[in-house]
């Protein structure tokens, strides 16, 4: 098992590690063909099914076999529902069962109305007092909201072949965090604390061509390395995301780190939700700036998931599309109506990426998966309804226990069968039973007679300590492979293969997650240094049947006669635990998870077909497989496939052409005119020369330039400008004229003219390079005025990431030429709660504190110094200056209350040249719980300008 411990992601598995250390791994299924049991007999109660529960259950199964053809067409949490509100008992020992289908204030259901799309069919629904939510005429599904009572007699009708609950579509992401909060429940407050420090946003890097906030992700893939030295920046290439909503997505847009011409698919923004869609959309962005993005929601049903897919390409022309979505009855045995969308797009010659999942893996002991074949149970199990048995998972278990609470609760099993063509006949049920097997507490009793669905469903939470047991009736039911799933818990008996659905579609591409932390702020190096998310869903994926229902092994559908195909899923890994714009209330800041990782991949994809457009989804598949950092066992394997995809690395197997990348170097500006001293001053004129660095693979050509400003008081002289030829692979160069503006004597001392530099050069997908930037004029006063807070002491609400605001007003100052900021203090401790220190608070790696100006310019002065674990208290006498020789950023616990003179997180000198006078704003939020402070005393010390 892996030692490593990540931030939220990995530290919850951790946690899952605890609770299955019990079991021991020499005896847990090593590979998916060969399933077996896990734990040992101390491990794992033999208990059997007591006579009350077996009563339950043969009462429950004759029910089952009493219900009218309309009945049988019902999915039985339906069929449940509609008893007990009528206030009829289910059967005589089952008052009732806890139910899953949910009370909606205007009396509706939300149902799924399998069969033939038809007028007199929407006609019914309408006429019961219901109304469709989508569908369309002759597509197999309609997704409606009906009145529960009116279900049976909908079910009556000729174009109905199946009428169930509408079992809800999930982000992987979602799943994620439900696995988090089951698992935060039970602990001590120590734990949660820790988790707290984990589970925090990592420190954030700014690409100015990507707006303000960049996922790390970028770095450790070496996306940033592809942009520079190809070029390769997504250009001329379309990316669809599907998620569950594009909400926040105007502020993204404002910040930059959205495209203002992105473009959502009418009607299809998913809205009101969580904006999963957008956090997805900036990774793509940041990894591919130049690639048009659009969107559309997967959270409208499976027909109109399957819709958007097909949409996006035929309609929208997109190259590479990427989802994060599991719908959980999609069938793990073949592509069923979701997947045959990815696969009719892929054969077009789209890219289709998706997310693995989260839902564990056996080599981490994480899985809340159990696959195998179905066997008999013995005799020795007590009598049961005539006819019908239970299934054995081995060694006369005839129950999964559950580990760690979840759910919903799947069972799949190797019938032909999709929603289009219902035709399961093999007909399985699932109860689960309390925790001593006594009583049926849940059940899902749906009919499968040659028109079902070969899946049953329990969208419960269910808890840890209940048992699962699968039953069938004996004649009706022939052994199939079976795959039960708890989603986001654990089960005792646990096997791999818990990635399915359309992530497995044979040229879809199905994507792991990798701690981008792992990095280090750096790039990727693979190996065990860089080890798979341990929430993350491992492979591999059997699959019995094509989407017609033809079995690939005819006769074989079980995994101990090798039937079916092996798909060798997951295919790559890509970062998760990376930044995003969005609320971190939302969940998504940081985004962790395969929804995070799938973007990234899905982005590179892009950057390859960028570089070279006439590129085949088989090359591009070909280099990023052969490129990809090995980081499991030697070559491809069932958690993290080949391994983590590398742009760079794909880019150069495929031959793509280096090109120049220019970026701004540096500016120097000396007075022409004047008093003769070093500085400008108003009313002299100055030259100018900057400076541009090529960091791209090819020597830039035909560099010019053009200088511009819209300063009040200066005037551009001389705005034109050429380069020589500037090489490749860090090559500088300055303008070969100096430009020359010219200082109005009514300028004010120490303005600082902001210059536009407009760069055209030999590489036209990249050209024009146009760069801000700020010379300083005046010479600077060396002496400094103080401003100190002299209001109250201020609370810092516990665990809010907008936290307070604090004034300073600054009066009879000029404009800044040096800025330094203090936490003040009478007497330095680190004591929790001391009151003569300029901040007190426990635990200061929560802390981020900031400045803005009067102007609006806000700096980070400090992002959770010392790291999320620096649980040192108190700022006292702390000063934050661009001359500190060391950054507030690497004090540790130990040096609390950090005395002394530190470079802040970002420089002040981003405020030189502004008016000092007004209404500054301190920022300080605490970002995680359980650690209270205030702050108490603070100053700011401007140095402004003298002019002759």
């Amino acid at each position: 098992m892996k030692t490593f411990i990540g931030r939220i992601g990995s530290f919850t598995a951790f946690l899952v590690l605890g609770v299955f250390a019990a079991l021991s791994p020499t005896l847990l299924v090593a590979q998916i063909s060969t399933p077996s049991i896990g734990g040992t007999p101390a491990a794992v109660d033999l208990s059997q099914i007591s006579a009350t529960a077996r009563q339950q259950i043969r009462e429950l199964t004759a029910e089952k076999e009493a219900r009218t053809p309309a009945q049988r067409k019902i999915g039985s949490s339906l069929l449940y529902a509609a008893q007990t509100k009528r206030g009829q008992p289910i059967t005589q020992s089952v008052a009732a069962l806890i139910s899953s289908v949910p009370d909606r204030a205007d009396g509706l259901v939300d149902v799924e109305i399998i069969g033939k799309s038809s007028k007199p069919l929407i006609a019914a629904i309408e006429q019961s007092g219901g109304r469709v939510l989508y569908g369309r005429l002759t597509s197999p599904v309609l997704r409606a909201l009906v009145p529960l009572l009116a279900v049976e007699s909908l079910a009556a009708h000729s174009d109905v072949r199946i009428i169930r609950q509408t079992i809800p579509a999930a982000t992987q992401q979602q799943l994620l965090k439900q696995r988090a909060e089951r698992l935060r429940s039970p602990l001590n407050s120590a734990i949660q604390r820790l988790q707290g420090r984990i589970s925090a946003a990592p420190a954030v890097f700014a690409l100015s061509a990507t707006g303000s906030v960049t996922s790390e992700g970028v770095k450790a893939h070496r996306a940033d390395q592809a942009l520079h030295f190809f070029g390769a920046t997504g250009a001329g290439v379309k990316i669809g995301v599907l998620s569950e909503s594009d909400d926040f997505k105007e502020q993204s847009i404002t910040t930059g780190d959205l495209p203002a011409d992105e473009v959502t698919i009418p009607g299809q923004d998913g809205r009101p939700g969580a904006g999963e869609g957008t956090a997805m959309m900036e990774i793509v962005h940041d990894m591919a700036p130049g690639a048009k993005l659009f969107f559309a929601t997967a959270f409208n049903g499976p027909q109109s998931f399957a819709d958007n897919i097909r949409a996006l390409r035929f309609v929208y022309h997109c190259d590479v599309i990427v989802d994060d979505v599991i719908y959980f009855f999609e069938s793990p045995y073949q592509d069923d109506i979701i997947a045959q969308a990815v696969n009719d797009v892929t054969a077009d010659g789209a890219m289709y990426f998706s997310s693995a999942g989260n839902a564990g893996s056996f080599n981490d002991g994480t899985s809340g998966t159990w696959e195998g074949d179905y066997k008999k149970a013995k005799t020795s199990v007590g009598a049961l309804p005539t006819g019908y048995d239970v299934h054995d998972f081995g060694q006369g278990i005839v129950s999964d226990r559950i580990t760690v609470g979840g759910g919903p609760l799947l069972l799949h099993w190797s019938d032909p069968s999709t929603l289009a063509v219902p035709q399961a006949a093999d007909d399985y049920d699932l109860f689960v039973l309390d925790s001593t097997l006594s009583n049926v507490v849940i059940a899902s009793t749906d009919v499968q007679n040659g028109t079902g669905l070969p899946f049953e469903f329990l969208g419960f939470n269910i808890p840890a300590g209940f048992r699962v047991v699968i039953g069938t009736k004996t004649g009706t039911s022939t052994p199939r492979a079976l795959r039960l799933q708890l989603s986001g818990g654990g089960l005792a008996l646990a096997t791999g293969g818990a990635t399915y659905g359309h992530n497995s579609a044979a040229a879809a591409f199905g994507i792991a997650a990798v701690d981008a932390a792992t990095a280090n702020g750096g790039a990727f190096t693979g190996g065990l240094t860089n080890p798979v998310e341990v929430f993350s869903s491992d492979g591999y994926r059997r699959v019995f049947f094509d989407s017609a229902g033809n079995a690939y092994k005819p006769g074989k559908f079980l995994f101990k006669n090798g039937g079916g195909q092996l798909r060798y899923k997951p295919d790559l890994a890509a970062a998760d635990g990376v930044s995003t714009t969005l609320p971190s209330s939302s969940g998504l800041n940081p985004f962790f998870g395969t929804s995070a990782a799938a973007p990234h991949a899905a982005a590179i994809a892009g950057l390859l077909k960028s570089a070279i457009p006439t590129i085949k989804p088989t090359k591009v598949r070909n280099a990023l497989t052969k490129t990809a950092l090995d980081i499991g066992i030697l070559g491809r394997d069932r958690d993290s496939g080949f391994g983590i995809a590398d742009a760079y690395g794909a880019l150069t197997f495929v031959g793509a052409k280096p090109s120049p990348f220019l970026e701004f170097g540096m500016e120097t500006a000396t007075p022409l005119t004047g008093d003769g001293d070093a500085f400008i001053e108003p009313g002299e004129t100055a030259s100018l020369s900057t400076q541009l660095v090529n960091t791209g693979g090819a020597t830039a050509l035909n560099v010019n330039s053009v200088l511009s400003t819209t300063t009040p008081g200066v005037t551009i002289l001389n705005g034109n400008s050429a380069f020589p030829p500037i090489g490749s692979l860090n090559g500088t160069a300055v303008n070969t004229t100096p430009f020359t503006f010219g200082l109005s004597s009514t300028a004010a001392c120490g303005l600082a003219p902001t210059f536009t530099l407009t760069s055209t050069y030999s590489n036209p997908a990249l050209s024009p390079l146009v760069v801000t930037f700020k010379v300083p004029t005046g010479q600077p006063d060396p002496v400094a005025t103080p401003t100190s807070y002299a209001g109250a002491v201020v609370p810092i609400p516990d665990g809010s990431a907008p936290g307070v605001d604090i004034p300073l007003t600054v009066t009879g100052g000029s404009a800044i030429s040096h800025i330094a900021f203090s936490f003040d203090g009478a007497a330095c401790n680190s004591d929790v709660g001391s009151t003569t220190v300029g901040l007190d608070h426990s635990w200061v790696g929560d802390l981020v504190v900031k400045l803005t100006s009067p102007s609006g310019t806000t700096v980070t002065l400090i992002s959770r110094a010392g790291g999320t674990l620096n649980s040192g208290n108190n700022f006292c006498q702390t000063v934050l200056d661009d001359g500190g020789v060391s950054s507030i950023q690497n004090v540790v616990s130990t040096d609390a209350p950090f005395t002394g003179t530190f470079a802040p997180a970002n420089p002040l000198a981003a405020f030189n040249g502004e008016d000092a006078n007004g209404t500054w704003v301190l920022n300080v939020s605490d970002n995680a719980l359980f650690d209270t402070g205030n702050v108490r005393a603070f100053s700011l010390a401007i140095n402004g300008f003298t002019c002759n």
